[in-house]
């Protein structure tokens, strides 16, 4: 069974995720920004479009403050629900300043899996409340300290594009920390250069790629299993995911991008 969601959200994440940093400012994306991605997934000679998965970002309020409301959900499409049906909801509020987040919530559903997760983060951001509700099992509480500029899955999406990668050096490694419910792994990205990628609308686009150590599990084997194309633009908007899972492939399409901050001009123009 593939949580493709999941495996979606930790790509995006990696694409520049240097957490040693911390942010500085946002040139990148605005509220009403609004993308898509269209999930396939491969078992044998078979390609099936699974599901779609959507990031969206709004303004809103957090306990009377100003907060950017980060939103994503993935679904399976009716047709592969027979199969495993996923329906997952994210929400985070950040500051828009600082971008500090306040708080992150993750329901999912998949197949006969039900996970309910809340995180809370003091003022400093370095000590995290976690709750979390697996099936019919007790609400198991933590609290976490994990150490500063370390975002949820959610908010570290949107930190992640902000980051300066101009100075990467082909090959070059780059270590990456993930809080994931109550726990962080640890992993890293590649730099791999520059492409140009043709989107499945036809569209071409000039490209940074990425290469990513996941973590070893129910997902992934554990070597450098995803590849990331990202645009190499000031949206910094993933095009393109391809992953080697255990159990076949998995690749996510940019399908939609609206309300973008900046002009698209890593696209190809046609002669």
């Amino acid at each position: 069974m593939v949580r493709f969601y999941l495996f979606l959200f930790l790509s995006l994440l990696v694409v520049t995720g240097l957490h040693a940093q911390c942010y500085k400012e946002n040139h990148v994306f605005k509220d009403g920004e609004f993308l898509s991605y269209e999930v396939s997934y491969n078992w044998g000679p078979i390609w099936v479009d699974a599901g779609l998965v959507t990031f969206s970002i709004d303004q809103d309020k957090y306990a009377g403050k100003p907060a950017w409301h980060l939103k994503s959900s993935g679904k399976t499409y009716k047709s592969y629900d027979f199969f495993f049906k996923v329906t997952d909801y994210y929400d985070a509020w950040v500051d828009p300043d600082s971008f500090h987040p306040y708080e992150f919530r993750r329901s999912v559903s998949e197949g006969g899996y039900r996970l309910l997760n809340t995180l809370r983060y003091d003022r400093t951001g370095q000590t995290v409340y976690s709750s979390t509700k697996t099936n019919n099992n007790p609400v198991r509480f933590d609290t976490l300290k994990p150490g500063a500029c370390v975002h949820n899955p959610l908010s570290a999406v949107y930190f992640a594009r902000t980051l300066d990668i101009s100075s990467l050096k082909r090959d070059a490694r780059i270590p990456v920390t993930v809080l994931i419910d109550d726990s962080t792994y640890s992993i890293y990205i590649r730099y791999l250069g520059k492409e140009v990628v043709k989107n499945r609308d036809g569209q071409q686009y000039r490209c940074v790629k990425f290469s990513a150590k996941m973590v070893e599990g129910t997902i992934f084997r554990g070597d450098e299993d995803v590849m990331v194309w990202v645009t190499d633009d000031e949206n910094r908007i993933p095009v393109y995911i391809e992953a080697k899972i255990l159990v076949g492939s998995v690749k996510a399409y940019l399908k939609e991008m609206r309300g973008l901050r900046n002009p698209c001009s890593s696209l190809v123009k046609n002669p």
